[in-house]
């Protein structure tokens, strides 16, 4: 018997069967989140929320002391494609899903660490859905916020993201 842990990783994360708990594992083990002190605090059961935590370290600071810009984009760029792509495995429509566009406004420098809660309201769902089955692809905006320890709002971060149904 030949056990590929990366095959099954893969096969899982297309699985419309994926717990939540697992899809956090497994982009909890994602070098480039490891690196950039990326964490996945909680992922709703239908796969309509994420909350991530951008920890604010020595290894992803700038000299200012403030969350490298690349770290804040590593936090904020897939979590919109990856809800969505959840919620279309679990409706029978398979994806194929990436970030088309996505904008940063640094409202104030982050010398703590940045939450963003990744939020799809049940007329977001129903949007994507009538778009994606009339147009055969969804491409809204979706907006989130980074938000410091002290609850102020340093980041604001527009995500455009991209779906079509896989033929």
């Amino acid at each position: 018997m030949n056990l590929n842990p990366a095959k099954y990783f893969i096969k899982r994360y297309h699985s419309k069967d994926l717990k939540p708990s697992e899809m956090k594992r497994m982009l909890n083990m994602w070098l480039p989140f490891i690196f950039n002190r990326v964490k996945i605090e909680f992922i709703s059961k239908d796969f309509t929320e994420a909350k991530v935590k951008l920890k604010h370290t020595i290894w992803n600071r700038n000299p200012n002391k403030a969350l490298w810009g690349g770290a804040i984009f590593s936090a904020a760029d897939g979590f919109y494609p990856i809800l969505l792509k959840q919620n279309a495995l679990r409706n029978g429509i398979k994806t194929d899903f990436f970030t088309k566009s996505t904008t940063v406004k640094y409202i104030k420098e982050a010398k703590t660490d940045l939450v963003f809660d990744f939020k799809l309201s049940e007329n977001e769902i129903e949007k994507f859905f009538d778009v994606l089955k009339k147009d055969g692809k969804y491409q809204e905006w979706h907006t989130v916020d980074g938000i410091d320890t002290l609850g102020k709002k340093c980041i604001e971060v527009k995500i455009q993201p991209y779906l079509r149904i896989r033929n």
